[in-house]
């Protein structure tokens, strides 16, 4: 029997490892596509528009902002929200456990606060325990309004293990 159809910002929203595009209707919203005719031009023919924490999205709050400016472009373009899936790319660290997370978090900080980075990895980064990971995800695609969060996984923190335990049950 087939799901019920329910609009994007009710459903509960999906974590995944993040992978290449998926096709031609899959589009990256980048600092420079931040327009008003970009996005426009975007909304009416994107399947998935994907976004990241750059300079220009610096916290969830502001992407938060983008979010809800994407769903009145959606709206304009005679488009259905449920058409439009949100997903938002996030950095991600896989700690051994909450004492190495914190550990890694403070270093992540203290590099951000060295390198003049214009946002803050404690807002923009995942870091957390594999088995903490999909909640945080789930947490933040709230707190954006994003159907889905995507984990951009660090060198070190792909491995066959975390896979696993981020995969769909």
């Amino acid at each position: 029997m087939a799901q019920p159809a329910f609009p994007a910002v009710l459903a509960p929203a999906s974590v995944a490892i993040a992978g290449p595009a998926a096709g031609p209707h899959d589009v990256a919203l980048d600092d420079t596509a931040l327009d008003s005719t970009t996005i426009a031009d975007v909304v009416a023919r994107a399947d998935v528009l994907r976004l990241r924490f750059s300079p220009a999205l610096p916290t969830p709050a502001a992407v938060r902002a983008l979010v809800g400016l994407l769903d009145d472009e959606i709206a304009r373009a005679g488009r259905g929200r449920s058409e439009v899936r949100l997903v938002l790319e996030v950095e991600t660290v896989v700690a051994r456990d909450e004492a190495d997370a914190a550990r890694r978090r403070s270093d992540l900080a203290y590099t951000a606060a060295f390198s003049h980075t214009p946002r803050s990895t404690e807002q923009t980064w995942l870091v957390a325990p594999v088995e903490a990971l999909a909640d945080a995800a789930r947490a933040l695609a709230r707190r954006t309004g994003v159907d889905r969060v995507e984990l951009a996984l660090t060198p070190a923190s792909r491995s066959a293990e975390v896979a696993a335990a981020l995969r769909p049950r």
